[in-house]
């Protein structure tokens, strides 16, 4: 063997230098591939660990007994001579018989470089160990002979070669067309990229006091870059404090990547290309005509994306992922192709070119922001235009950017966009401008902020009729009679959201009498509002009429659908009216056919979507049980916030009847008294008494008479609240305190008493048209009947409960009546010639049983709050999972193939992450993750 290797040739024994690299399982499956292979490609650019990958590779080789030569063409001088003499020497390396040959026949003329590989080739068979040949920096090859070398030797490799090419470029051969090219395997920039499990295994192993969380925001800022990822960890090793570098925060810091930018990438680029780069880092998100724009004189559209395309190979710069916001074309058909390509810029990269940009003189900055702000005010792109004018100094552009784009987002139903668009406005802006003070107010409602938005009402309604010693008797007031309007609308809203009712009825006289100037906008959204309060008031038909007979609303000529102000949502009010009065089966036609509507119209009917899903929750449980219904929740909707507080009353005792059917009865417990501090907390008392109620049943059961009884307290202290309400959600308080009297009196004994309140109560439920509570009376009433001893009338009663159910769809209700509701429904099956429709529904009632029985030994999910700040509280399991693989850079269609989703599935998943994490975009999703976890951190 050869002692004296020359330039560029490495045996093994030079490559085994010491050093921990991470193990990439998955890549070294797929290099280990068929034996019938004859070549690997490896291309991505520096820094893409393309060596570490093979080293790794090699040393599985080597425990295959594989021989290994190793040609760095970086190394090797350039000259047809020394790449041949080199390509000898790492070859004779492993055994001097094959090279030997191609010795003794070498000759100067134009068969040289042919004869050459024939001869090495003939050695290499003769051999008869597996051989792999890895040559290194192909793009540094410049002589047509060395290619053609190269080529050849995959082209004439024998069953026991393996060539394997690394290149930072394109590789200037033709191995696609050749024979063997069925044989080769290509890895890329995407497939060579770290995905996030690998990413915190290596920061581990270079940084054994980092936490997952912190290796995950690296992760999302270098995007799986190993290079950077190097770089980064060197730079959290060198602050000698893991917290002390902003990069664990998910906070670009351009300091420590500035040297590898500018060695790697900004040193290959023409000036022409680094002042465009610079230019575009000002945005988020970029196209050719918005570079030509920014760049200024010299710079056209075409040159633009002649510059950039290279760079967008590299992987410097991707398309945006589809978030809210999405480009829309220009106003003007032959002002641009009818589908822009955007870019956005690797977040690294990005912070490095904007030191650069800072740097340039103020004149210059401002220009390129206001020149941003026009054209993303052009493409309908309201947050991104409020950004840069905000950055120009343009304060009131940017307020009446912020109020259009907050009315164009409401009305199609993109709430979080509107909370994001006006969150960038800052206190003095908002306040000088009563219009979007109204639109911040409407944020702080969807926040969840309701003492905020109360007393921003009150500023508002206050000004609305102030009068100034510099305003003219005749002036208009600040807020115009349309805006006027939308706040009472917004006042309506905020006492739906509080459970008001008595607030609303005394808003009535305004919502009935809209002003000459209310817009569409306005209207739509009084009638959903009226539809609400005539439900709440038993007024179900009136209800209902509202949605059937006034015109489907309209803005701009167009039907208004999706939001919440919107058709879909009143179509879910008139379920909801048939689910308040009990009726199931016609509540559950009219939510699937919204659902499927919504989910075929996507996005922008986001909100329809998810109130119905969760008003679906209820004819789940009546159906299959809590258990099948509290998956639902888990799985679909997540956290029970609901859009009104039905919704977030039936996830509430739904999930923790769950608990119950799975014998955690201090788990249900404790489940309560969150959602005691969660209802408390926002002043919604009528499902506040529900759930106290819901506690004061399992004391009740569990044998704890002594806290069934404070429990009761509890209730009429709530009650004492509310005295003599009037007809609406609050008179439920009243009911419910009256229930857990006569469970009571029931525990206690006092029979006749009971049999007289479930009459009195039952009277008054048939009078409001409630008629699904008073089945499960009726079955109370059979219990108290038995222990009297009348089993005849028992069986009356069992029967009328029994006839009611199966009217209305109520299977759980009747089942979880009583401790002894199947028992006593099955004395019915003892009734001389029972119908044999009743029969049947009973068998429904026991198969219901049975099946809870049988899931009891499956643990139940877990319920979940709003105040849960974990980021995937916020999501479902299926919306958690797309969100893991968003994060390890997957693309939308490796992520629909991972998940056997198809690709439509997928956008709408992303979109409902987006809109619930209040994210407009990945890199969004990631941060917004980042801050609730930290807030969580806080908390404990």
């Amino acid at each position: 063997m050869q002692s004296d290797l020359s330039p560029g040739a490495t045996a093994l024994r030079a490559r085994s230098r010491s050093r921990r690299l991470l193990v990439r399982q998955s890549l070294l499956d797929r290099l280990a591939g068929p034996g019938t292979r004859r070549c690997v490609v490896l291309r991505a650019p520096a820094g893409f660990g393309k060596s570490s990958l093979l080293l790794t590779w090699q040393r599985e080789l080597v425990s295959a007994e594989t021989d290994i030569a190793w040609l760095r063409l970086a190394d090797v001088p350039e000259g047809d001579l020394h790449f041949m003499t080199a390509l000898m020497a790492a070859l004779g390396a492993i055994d001097a018989a094959i090279t030997r040959q191609a010795v003794a026949h070498a000759r100067p003329d134009a068969y040289a470089i042919e004869r050459l590989v024939i001869a090495l080739v003939r050695g290499i068979a003769a051999h008869g160990r597996k051989v792999v040949l890895i040559v290194d920096d192909v793009h540094c090859a410049q002589s047509e002979n060395v290619l053609h070398a190269l080529q050849l030797l995959v082209e004439y490799a024998p069953p026991n070669l393996l060539c394997v090419f690394a290149s930072q470029q394109e590789l200037p051969m033709t191995l696609a067309h050749t024979p063997g090219s069925k044989t080769v395997l290509e890895l890329r920039r995407d497939d060579l990229r770290f995905s996030l499990a690998e990413s915190i295994d290596y920061l581990g192993m270079r940084l054994p006091d980092l936490d997952e969380r912190a290796a995950t925001a690296i992760h999302r800022l270098t995007e799986g870059w190993p290079a950077l990822l190097r770089l980064a960890s060197a730079d959290v090793r060198r602050r000698r404090g893991v917290q002390s570098s902003p990069l664990v925060h998910g906070v670009p810091d351009p300091e420590p990547f500035a040297a590898y930018f500018h060695a790697h990438v900004f040193s290959r680029l023409s000036a022409t290309q680094l002042r465009l780069l610079t230019c575009c880092a000002a945005a988020t998100r970029f196209n050719a005509l918005l570079c030509a724009d920014l760049a200024g004189a010299g710079y056209t559209p075409t040159l633009c994306s002649e510059l950039l395309e290279p760079l967008a190979r590299e992987g410097l710069l991707s398309s945006p992922p589809e978030g809210p916001e999405t480009p829309e074309p220009l106003e003007a058909q032959d002002a641009a192709p009818p589908r822009e390509r955007w870019w956005h810029m690797h977040p690294l990269l990005r912070s490095v070119l904007l030191t650069r940009f800072e740097a340039w003189p103020e004149a210059e900055r401002l220009r390129v922001h206001a020149t941003a702000c026009q054209v993303f005010a052009l493409r309908g792109l309201h947050h991104q235009a409020v950004r840069h004018a905000l950055a120009a100094g343009h304060r009131e552009t940017a307020a009446r950017l912020a109020e259009r784009g907050a009315a164009a987002l409401f009305t199609q139903g993109r709430m979080n966009e509107v909370i994001a668009l006006v969150r960038q406005l800052d206190a003095r802006t908002v306040g000088d401008n009563t219009n979007l003070a109204l639109w911040m107010a409407w944020v702080e409602l969807a926040d969840y902020r309701l003492d905020d938005c109360a007393r921003s009402i009150e500023r508002l309604r206050g000004q609305a009729g102030a009068t100034t010693p510099d305003r003219a008797p005749d002036r208009a007031p600040d807020l115009a009679p349309d805006m006027r309007y939308r706040l009472t609308l917004l006042s309506c809203l905020l006492a739906i959201r509080n459970d008001d009712n008595d607030a609303l009825s005394r808003l009535l006289p305004e919502l009935l009498a809209p002003p000459p100037g209310a817009d569409d906008f306005a209207l739509a959204g009084r009638r959903n509002v009226l539809t609400w309060l005539y439900l709440h008031r038993s007024e179900f038909e009136q209800a209902r009429r509202i949605q059937r007979d006034e015109p489907t609303p309209r803005v701009d000529g167009e039907p208004m659908v999706g939001t919440l102000f919107g058709s879909l949502m009143g179509r879910c009010l008139v379920g909801l009216s048939y689910a308040v009065e009990g009726q199931m089966h016609r509540a559950e036609r009219i939510y699937r056919q919204v659902l499927n509507e919504a989910q075929e119209r996507g996005a922008r009917c986001a909100e329809a979507e998810r109130l119905t899903a969760q008003l679906l929750v209820e004819v789940l449980y009546e159906q299959h049980g809590p258990l099948v219904a509290a998956r639902f929740i888990q799985e679909q909707l997540g956290a029970p916030d609901g859009l009104i507080p039905d919704t977030a009353l039936r996830m509430i005792i739904v999930s923790n009847r769950a608990q119950q059917a799975a014998g955690r009865r201090r788990e249900a417990l404790e489940h309560l008294a969150q959602a005691a501090s969660f209802l408390g907390r926002f002043g919604m008392d009528r499902a506040l008494a529900c759930v106290l109620l819901e506690q004061f049943r399992i004391q009740l059961a569990g044998k704890d008479a002594e806290a069934a009884r404070a429990s009761l307290q509890e209730l009429e202290v709530l009650q004492s609240r509310h005295p003599g309400v009037e007809p609406g959600t609050l008179r439920r308080i009243a009911d419910v305190v009256e229930q857990a009297r006569i469970w009571l009196a029931m525990h206690d004994g006092e029979l006749l008493p009971t049999l007289a309140k479930i009459e009195t109560l039952s009277h008054r439920y048939g009078q409001r048209g409630q008629i699904g509570f008073v089945a499960a009376l009726q079955l109370q009433a059979a219990e108290v009947e038995r222990r009297l001893g009348r089993a005849e009338a028992s069986k009356a009663r069992v029967c009328a409960a029994l006839r009611l159910g199966h009217r209305l769809g109520l299977l759980a209700t009747l089942l979880g009546a009583h401790d002894n509701a199947l028992e006593l429904i099955r004395t019915a099956t003892t009734i001389p010639n029972l119908d044999p429709v009743l029969s049947f529904f009973i068998e429904r009632i026991e198969a219901l049983a049975q099946s809870q029985r049988d899931a009891s030994a499956e643990p139940a999910p877990a319920p979940r709050f709003r105040d849960d700040r974990r980021p995937s509280s916020q999501l479902t399991l299926r919306e958690a999972e797309i969100a893991e693989l968003l994060l390890q850079s997957l693309p939308n269609k490796k992520i629909a193939l991972t998940l056997g989703l198809s690709l439509d599935t997928v956008k709408w998943h992303l979109k409902n992450i987006y809109m619930k994490l209040d994210a407009h975009g990945r890199s969004a999703v990631a941060q917004r993750m980042r801050q609730e976890a930290e807030r969580d951190d806080d908390g404990r």
